[in-house]
């Protein structure tokens, strides 16, 4: 069983973010939800991007297939009330997965090497653009051949 403390909760929701599995994709059109919700708000959709996929602080959209993605049964406001919701939902649905999140996001990775990436929480709510939570995993993640090794101290 693992125990959250003050200091380390915050870790173990992302990191359980970090582990929820669907699909996103790379360009405008490929990257926006495949549903039938047309004309309808984009519900609550989490998405997990590493670090090596968008500039930090930039307005641009992350490049390329989000490691993981799930898409709940709702969209909340509108707002930045919504938005939270949408986050702390996010945040919800994949605590359960800490433990093997570095397992997760290797095998759901389209690259052959990752190297020290972190793991960063981006959302959809209402809107089919990604949002950036600043919400990132408390380590970084290696992966070679889509399996997770120590990364490097130096």
């Amino acid at each position: 069983m693992v125990m959250l403390t003050a200091n380390n909760s915050f870790l173990v929701i992302f990191f359980t973010l970090a582990l929820l599995a669907f699909c996103g994709a790379d360009d405008k059109e490929e990257n926006s939800i495949k549903n039938s919700h047309q004309g309808k708000p984009v519900p609550c959709t989490c998405g997990v991007f590493l670090s090596g996929q968008f500039k930090k602080g930039s307005k641009e959209q992350p490049k390329g297939v989000p490691v993981l993605t799930e898409e709940t049964e709702k969209a909340f406001e509108n707002n930045p009330v919504g938005q939270r919701k949408c986050t702390n939902k996010c945040l919800e649905r994949i605590i359960t997965h800490l433990p093997k999140s570095g397992s997760i996001i290797c095998a759901s990775t389209d690259r052959e090497l990752v190297h020290k990436e972190r793991a960063f929480l981006f959302i959809k709510n209402h809107s089919d653009k990604w949002q950036g939570t600043n919400l990132s995993a408390g380590r970084e993640f290696c992966c070679k051949d889509n399996e997770p090794y120590k990364c490097p101290v130096s």
